[in-house]
């Protein structure tokens, strides 16, 4: 086979694009994934402090009978 000097050239930059391309992947999405989610609010974050309160209310599920149903909502009501 015989190349040509322009096709060494072309050779050896698509082999160095793809060497810098398999060695800067991980660094750059760590970067991209750090900027993305540094623009959140943090008071919008569940907090682990909050994760033990509870919020009331009652469970309605779709297996219950309609008079279960009736007396969840009654003993909800008169807390």
């Amino acid at each position: 086979m015989k190349f040509t000097f322009g096709q060494i050239v072309r050779i050896v930059m698509v082999a160095t694009a793809l060497i810098a391309l398999i060695v800067l992947q991980k660094p750059c999405a760590r970067s991209v994934s750090k900027f993305v989610t540094s623009f959140g609010d943090e008071d919008a974050a569940v907090r682990y402090i909050d994760a033990g309160v509870d919020a009331g209310g009652v469970l309605l599920r779709g297996d219950m009978t309609p008079q279960e149903l009736e007396e969840a909502i009654n003993r909800e009501r008169q807390r």
